[in-house]
């Protein structure tokens, strides 16, 4: 059983990073291979090396725990050796489990967040496909509108330009008919006219045959 991160990972207290990155690397792949077959301790051990890993890999993280361990060590030699062997042996299990539960802990947050994200990235992906549908709905019913508009106003257009057709239509008639009616005036003045003309005429006649009438009297009985 490891005593401490650095039996965790199989290295000693002075290991460099470099060697506790690959050891990492080695002891991870390891597990990872025996989790995939469904090996539940595998599983944990993966978590536990990502803890031992987490601390060991950051200066300040690896001082303070480096600093823990020679506490310990000082606790135990004062102690003595047999007794306290036991005990700082507990101790790193006791340790050891802690960073395995923490880091189950933290594994099981993030698989929280991730599912919390995945739902909130699936609302946003429901409210922008909600939106989508309504700007469609919105746009459809816009172009009807519009259409209808359009036909409004060709009709419109249709029956102004019939109206004036129609007006265009009755002027002509009645320009033909206020034509005929001023032809048939001056056809009427005319012979009006005419007559009035061959009235004159006939009256001149009568008082020149009147006069003549006259004249022939007065030859036939002269006056003396």
């Amino acid at each position: 059983m490891a005593n401490t991160l650095y039996d965790l990972l199989e290295v000693n207290q002075s290991a460099s990073s470099e060697a506790i990155a690959a050891n990492y690397k080695r002891l991870h792949a390891k597990s990872a291979e025996q989790a995939a077959n469904g090996d539940q301790d595998a599983t944990n051990q993966l978590i536990a090396l990502r803890e031992a890993f987490s601390t060991l890999s950051d200066p300040q993280r690896r001082q303070r725990y480096d600093t823990r361990l020679q506490e310990r060590e000082v606790v135990y030699v004062e102690e003595g050796r047999s007794g306290s062997l036991i005990k700082w042996m507990l101790f790193g299990a006791i340790f050891v489990a802690c960073a395995i539960g923490t880091a189950k802990y933290r594994a099981e947050q993030e698989k929280a967040r991730l599912e919390s994200e995945r739902a909130i990235a699936a609302a946003k992906i429901a409210e922008i496909e909600a939106e989508k549908e309504l700007e469609a709905k919105r746009a459809a019913e816009k172009a009807e509108y519009q259409k209808r508009r359009d036909e409004a106003a060709e009709r419109a257009e249709r029956e102004r330009d019939l109206a004036y057709a129609n007006q265009v239509s009755r002027n002509l008639q009645q320009a033909e008919n206020q034509a005929r009616w001023d032809q048939q005036r001056e056809q009427q003045q005319k012979a009006n006219a005419e007559r009035q003309q061959q009235y004159e005429a006939e009256r001149q006649l009568a008082r020149e045959k009147a006069y003549l009438r006259k004249i022939e009297a007065e030859n036939r009985y002269p006056r003396y």
